[in-house]
């Protein structure tokens, strides 16, 4: 796909972030909820969090540490519409794995193939010597980042993995149609991506959310707010993170998720305008309705706990 192609396939993505831009009390209601638990004593495994924004996550439980979506080279919101080419960070990249404390992972794990799940994570992998764990399309990003073979692994739904204590179950699962009825950047990835590319390079591929279990407890990450009915079934965790930009309807996504999981906790993920640097405050993406999420959780899944996470900053999950 050409530069000049790009703007003129997207021009209904570019009016629909500006025209759905509001301030409508997300910003609020996203520091009200922030947890600010205090660790106290804690069990050596326990399993520590640290949200990287959009859908990224370095979780621990201070033996094995693993990355999911990690995504921290931002670009503005024209470069990615216009198509420019778009590099990683490496120096950002770097300073995230000092931030989160990891000098070696145990994985990278890409949830789908957007440049804002996948971008940066063949160099997460590169920089800490993980494996680069997900679809074949995300193995093409790897092979572009100069990967070798045995540090790339590609899943399919219905796969495990282990990794140390915790299993990681890919599930099958699909995108919202997150842009006006319309699932962005659809498509495989079938040769090498080498950077700099476009965004719109960075094509979907098979798209997975994650089962996670440690002794004792489990989490779900979901790193697009698209759902099957059923998908859940049997699967029961303590923790949901759901992205909710670009949701379809808040109902329906709950009622397919946080429910059946029969979840003590939802934290919302992939709702921070990720157009800005990652060491700005935390604003919404355009469009998102945070105000409107929550009150439909309340009224649908009164019993669930929804609350939010500082960018950058490490919690406990279970223990």
């Amino acid at each position: 796909m050409t530069l000049m192609k790009f703007p003129m396939k997207w021009p209904m993505l570019t009016i629909s972030l500006i025209l759905a831009a509001a301030c409508n009390g997300g910003g609020r209601l996203y520091k009200e909820k922030m947890i600010h638990d205090s660790y106290g004593l804690i069990k050596k495994d326990a399993v520590r969090v640290t949200w990287m924004g959009t859908a990224g996550l370095y979780v621990t439980d201070g033996e094995t540490g693993f990355f999911i979506d990690p995504f921290v080279s931002r670009y503005g919101l024209m470069k990615v519409l216009w198509g420019s080419p778009l590099s990683p960070q490496h120096q950002t990249i770097q300073d995230w794995i000092n931030r989160v404390g990891c000098h070696h992972a145990d994985a990278v794990i890409v949830s789908h193939s957007h440049y804002d799940h996948a971008l940066d994570a063949p160099f997460f992998a590169l920089k800490t010597g993980a494996q680069l764990i997900g679809s074949g399309s995300t193995a093409w990003i790897g092979r572009g980042a100069g990967l070798s073979e045995n540090q790339i692994k590609i899943v399919r739904g219905g796969d495990r993995i282990s990794l140390g204590k915790f299993e990681v179950v890919f599930i099958k699962s699909r995108h919202s149609k997150a842009v006006l009825g319309r699932v962005p950047w659809p498509g495989e990835i079938t040769a090498p991506l080498i950077p700099p590319a476009a965004a719109s390079d960075y094509r979907l591929g098979e798209i997975f959310s994650l089962f996670v279990t440690h002794p004792g407890s489990s989490f779900v990450h979901l790193g697009s707010a698209g759902y099957f009915e059923d998908m859940f079934v049997g699967m029961e965790a303590h923790t949901v993170f759901l992205s909710i930009a670009g949701r379809e309807d808040s109902q329906n996504l709950l009622r397919c998720t946080a429910l059946p999981l029969k979840a003590k906790q939802i934290i919302p993920i992939h709702f921070d305008n990720f157009f800005k640097p990652l060491d700005e405050e935390a604003t919404m993406i355009w469009g998102v309705d945070m105000p409107e999420f929550f009150e439909t959780a309340s009224m649908v899944a009164p019993d669930i706990a929804v609350r939010t996470m500082a960018i950058g900053r490490e919690f406990l999950l279970f223990q």
